[in-house]
């Protein structure tokens, strides 16, 4: 048993619909439904392939990562109900989201990644330059 508190039942169901949000918004390309059309008798239907509309994986990310009054207050509330921090959910989501997932809008509002300071290497010692004056001896001893 993984706590000692009975199951509330609304505890589940908003842990269950953060855990939702996050498995959509990492849904990959290649996995999402493709719009096609259908012949049928009546004439061609819209619709789409199996899988997750992109319209959907993008409310997903926009919950878990858009910083808009409506977006966070939601996810703040759910979090809340869930008992899990926003900011942890937030963090693991764009550690493991596909940077091409993220609505431009989103991309630009977020923190730029922390630039680390690279110490420079140590200057090589260049070899010693014999003065002039022994330039000529040396020269005159190899001679």
């Amino acid at each position: 048993m993984l706590s000692d508190r009975p199951p509330i039942p609304e505890v589940d169901l908003a842990a269950a619909v953060i855990h939702r949000a996050i498995e959509d918004a990492l849904t990959s390309d290649d996995r999402l439904a493709r719009p096609r059309v259908i012949a049928t008798p009546t004439g061609p239907r819209r619709g789409f392939t199996v899988g997750l509309k992109p319209r959907d994986r993008e409310e997903a990310v926009r919950f878990l990562l858009d910083a808009r009054p409506g977006w966070a207050e939601a996810r703040e509330a759910w979090c809340d109900a869930a008992g899990v921090d926003p900011d942890v959910i937030r963090r693991h989501v764009l550690r493991h989201i596909a940077p091409t997932s993220i609505p431009a809008d989103i991309r630009r509002t977020l923190r730029p990644p922390v630039l680390v300071a690279v110490a420079a290497p140590e200057p090589r010692s260049l070899p010693a330059v014999p003065a002039p004056a022994q330039t000529a001896t040396l020269v005159a001893e190899a001679a």
